[in-house]
Order: C-alpha cells, then sequence, then structure tokens
C-alpha cells in the first residue's frame, strides 16, 4: 500500500496524566498476541461514582480481525476508547494497554470535509503524512479505493449541508480508505458496519480482514452489535462482554463448544451471533444466566483448555492504578511542521473557496453592514466641527464593535471542523499546534478581503480621510476576533452553543448604539 510507514513511530496517547508504572505486563507468548489490562472504569455523575467496566485482560492476536460484541450498554465503546487512549474527563480509568506500532482510530461518527473528491481526499492524505503524489502512490489509491467499492465514486465530491455527495456507507467506506492508507499497525473502529447495507458491510469486513492478513504485526479491533451471518465468518476473533464484564475471549470457531458445554448450544439454522449476544443478556429473560456466573464460567472453561496464563488480570481488584499506562508507546507517519503546515492551508483556503458559508455569507453580512454603518456616517468627513470630531470617533468604535461579533459567523464550522482535527490528532497525522499556526495563517487573507471591503464602502460613502490607517484598524480588530472566535470554539462541543450568547450580546449592542445614533 505505498511507501512502507509502517516502523515509523506514532504517539499512542491516553486522556489525563500519563504516570508510567515500572510493573507492566508482559505478552503472554511470543505468538503474537498483546495484552490489554483493564483494572477498572468507573463514570462520575453529580460526585457519584459507578462502575462500568469490571477488571479483565484482554489478548489482541496480529492478523485477525477482533470483535467486540455485546448487548446495549455492555461496554463495547467503552472498552474501545480505553484501549485507544479516548477516555473522556467523566470517565476515571485505570489499567495498561500494550499495543506496539502506530494507530488509527474510526470513529462511529464519519468526520470528513466535504468539499473533498474520493481521489482528492486521498491526495490530501498523502500529502498529509510527507509522501509524494507519485504513480505509485496514485495506484494505492485506486486499489483501496476499488477494494472498498468506491472506484466509480472516485470524482464524487463527499459532500455536506450545502453540497450533494456521497452517500453515508460511501462516507463510511472513505473514511477506512482514509486510514488504510498510512498502513496502521493497529486499526481500531467503532461499528464500522453501522449505516451500511448488507453487501457495502460484507465488503468492507472482507477488506479488514485482509488488511490485518497483508501483513506482519497488524490488527484490526472493532466493536459491533450483532452482525449477519455473513460477517460473522470475516471475524477471528471474539470479546463477548455483557454489564462491563467478560464474559467470552478466544477463536470465534471456540464459541460454539464454551455455549454448548454452558448448557446454550446452537439452535440449527440461527445466526450464531445472535445466539451468542442474547445469551449473556439477561434485560428480556429471566431463564438465563446472570453475568457474574457467565464470567465465571468462561473462566473455568478457559482453565480447562490451558488458558489460565492470558487471564492473569481478572482478579486484581485489589490493584488500582490512577492512571492509563500504555506501553512501546509510539509516534504515527508525520511528515514535518512545515510540509504539514502547507497542507493544512491548502485545505483552509480550499474550504473557503467551496463552503460558501464561510466566507461568502461573511463578506455579504459585511457588506450590507458598511452600507448601513455608511448611510447613518453619511458625507461625515466634509464636516470639520466638534461634533463630527465625536461622530468620526463614534464610527470607529461601533464599526469595529459590530465587525468583530460578526465573527461569531465562523465559529460554528469551526466546531464541525473540531471533530475532523481531533481524529487527525490522535491519528499522529499533527501536532495541535501546527494546526493552530496554519489556520491564523490562513485566515489573514480572508481577513484582510473583509476589511478591505468595509474600508471601501466605509470611507466612499462617509468621506473620511486617511483610508490606509481605517484599514489596518480594521484588519487588526478582524484578525484579534477571529482569534478569539476560534478559541471559544474549541471550548465547546456543539455549534449552536457558540452562537447564543453572541446573538443575545450583539442584539444588545446594537440597540443601544441605534439608540445612540438616534439621539445625535
Amino acid at each position: 500500500m505505498g511507501d512502507n510507514h509502517d516502523d515509523e513511530p506514532v504517539e499512542n496517547r491516553a486522556v489525563g496524566s500519563l504516570d508510567v508504572d515500572a510493573d507492566v505486563i508482559q505478552p503472554a507468548s511470543d505468538t503474537g498476541y498483546t495484552i490489554v489490562e483493564l483494572v477498572e472504569t468507573k463514570k462520575k455523575n453529580k460526585g457519584k461514582t459507578k462502575t462500568i467496566l469490571h477488571p479483565m485482560t484482554l489478548d489482541f492476536p496480529e492478523g485477525c480481525v477482533t470483535a467486540i460484541m455485546g448487548p446495549s450498554g455492555s461496554g463495547k465503546t467503552t472498552t474501545l476508547d480505553f484501549i485507544t487512549g479516548s477516555i473522556g474527563s467523566s470517565v476515571l480509568a485505570s489499567g495498561e494497554v500494550n499495543l506496539p506500532g502506530s494507530n488509527a482510530y474510526i470513529p462511529q461518527d464519519d468526520r470528513l470535509h466535504g468539499f473533498y473528491t474520493c481521489s482528492g481526499y486521498m491526495k490530501h492524505y498523502t500529502r498529509l503524512t510527507g509522501r509524494k503524489s507519485d504513480q505509485a502512490n496514485l495506484d494505492t489509491i485506486d486499489s483501496i479505493l476499488s477494494s472498498l467499492g468506491l472506484s466509480q465514486q472516485k470524482d464524487t465530491i463527499v459532500g455536506d449541508i450545502f453540497l450533494k455527495g456521497l452517500s453515508g456507507g460511501q462516507k463510511r467506506r472513505l473514511s477506512i480508505a482514509l486510514e488504510a492508507l498510512s498502513n496502521p499497525k493497529n486499526f481500531f473502529l467503532d461499528e464500522p458496519t453501522s449505516g451500511l447495507d448488507s453487501e457495502s458491510a460484507y465488503q468492507v469486513m472482507k477488506f479488514l480482514r485482509e488488511y490485518a492478513a497483508a501483513a506482519p504485526g497488524r490488527r484490526v479491533i472493532l466493536t459491533i452489535h450483532q452482525p449477519s451471518s455473513f460477517i460473522w465468518q470475516t471475524i477471528d476473533h471474539v470479546v463477548l462482554m455483557a454489564k462491563g464484564k467478560l464474559m467470552f475471549q478466544g477463536n470465534r470457531k471456540d464459541m460454539e463448544s464454551f455455549f454448548e458445554s454452558a448448557g446454550y448450544p446452537t439452535p440449527p439454522e440461527y445466526n450464531p451471533a445472535d445466539h451468542y449476544v442474547n445469551a449473556v443478556n439477561d434485560e428480556f429473560s429471566n431463564n438465563l444466566m446472570h453475568p457474574d456466573e457467565w464470567s465465571n464460567e468462561f473462566l473455568n472453561w478457559h482453565f480447562t483448555h490451558g488458558g489460565g496464563k492470558l487471564l492473569q488480570g481478572q482478579n486484581h481488584e485489589n490493584r488500582r492504578r490512577s492512571s492509563i499506562v500504555h506501553k512501546d508507546e509510539v509516534q504515527t507517519n508525520r511528515a514535518n511542521a512545515l510540509t504539514t503546515s502547507i497542507e493544512l492551508t491548502r485545505r483552509y483556503f480550499a474550504n473557503l473557496i467551496f463552503n460558501p458559508g464561510i466566507l461568502g455569507t461573511r463578506v455579504a453580512m459585511y457588506a450590507m453592514l458598511s452600507i448601513m454603518c455608511g448611510a447613518l456616517f453619511w458625507d461625515l468627513g466634509s464636516s470639520e466641527t466638534y461634533a463630527s470630531i465625536q461622530s468620526r470617533i463614534a464610527l470607529s468604535f461601533y464599526c469595529v464593535a459590530f465587525f468583530i461579533f460578526m465573527s461569531i459567523a465562523v465559529m460554528p464550522f469551526t466546531v464541525a471542523e473540531k471533530g475532523i482535527v481531533d481524529k487527525e490528532v490522535k491519528n499522529g497525522y499533527y501536532h495541535p499546534a501546527v494546526y493552530q499556526v496554519a489556520q491564523a495563517l490562513a485566515s489573514l487573507p480572508g481577513a484582510a478581503l473583509l476589511a478591505f471591503i468595509v474600508t471601501l464602502v466605509i470611507i466612499t460613502m462617509t468621506r473620511l480621510r486617511e483610508p490606509l490607517w481605517y484599514f489596518v484598524l480594521m484588519f487588526l480588530a478582524l484578525v484579534n476576533a477571529e482569534a478569539l472566535a476560534q478559541l471559544v470554539s474549541h471550548m465547546v462541543r456543539r455549534a449552536e452553543t457558540t452562537l447564543w450568547g453572541s446573538f443575545i450580546h450583539t442584539l444588545y449592542r446594537f440597540l443601544v448604539w441605534f439608540n445612540v445614533c438616534l439621539k445625535n
């Protein structure tokens, strides 16, 4: 798959403070198994804590697709978040993760820019990792898109609320294609088949299985609810959970003998995955074993089959640490800061051009507000009275104040892009500081354009002198306003949050300003 970057380091991060513990669990064997030891995970809510994941030790064999399964609320996504270091601030987690190699994580929601075509997006990610768009890499792009059934859509834009483009299932496949381009050793996916039709879901799982087996040291680890019979055949290794506890882990083919020994044989012509998930789900039946009983049943079965060494983390109730320890922490394929900054700047400009809501709408808003200000202070510069001097000061103040608050228009788009940036930073494409620098530099031409429009309209209508001074004043005000808007955008999670407070405050300012103008 293009230039092989498997052995280049990639940063494996976990949220929160990391205190490295010397007591690190060792791989159980030399056959490619890797240990993830989860000591305990609790969720904070109104001063109380609730255990959502109980102590367990998981193994992930190389060259395999490992599926984390279970009923709703079993802790599948939380387990994946623990492994990838995505545990939120409301969750207290402790344990160890020993997954050497580069990582790629694809969340359940597709985080993509809408203006790229499929092939254009793939080329962008190629440049983002410091590789050239030569023929070898172009062939790799075509091969990956073909494997995921996107060959006919290679020149179709992704699409968003303004632009019609790919369907939801096609976007999901493109998300997988983008991350596969960097050849990660550990490929994490949260519900990769959700929103896909049966054939697309099967092709995605087939691709992931071929990807895992294509090179030494690769692992595909994913969460899935209840796979179909066809998808079930593409899974090699299974981690079955219920109510935050481990019900089973091991080879998919071993599950039949385990459940049969527990007294729950798979009915004929029945989807095995449905049967196993239903068997450990006691929410709708009192006849099934409790999750604690299933957990003990699995321990007995596993020890009987010689698997005791892999379960050494099962009895760690008395062991507590205040952090997640990632062993063999490494960094992913990352280009140098200059190359990445240039590519991110290009992406920002493309977003400005193809997304009318970012710049086009702001140009119209600023032009209309400039005309309103110019009309209220019409021909102000022709007078040299004391009152006109006061009016010039008022014009400068209110124009700067109003145009600063108009910068809120960029905030929803920054919040929307935040998810994309978080994913790319987590997957090691660039450092957050590089993104901030690129975004700041790329916003300067837009601020200059808006300042020029405001200056041209105001100077023409009010006949003020010193247009250069006015342009510099507006430019600096807009640059600072946009920087503040970006800061606030990174502090919130929802786009609507950025609008209401600014709208109310701006409306109040406008009414005060309008009242002053009427009095004058």
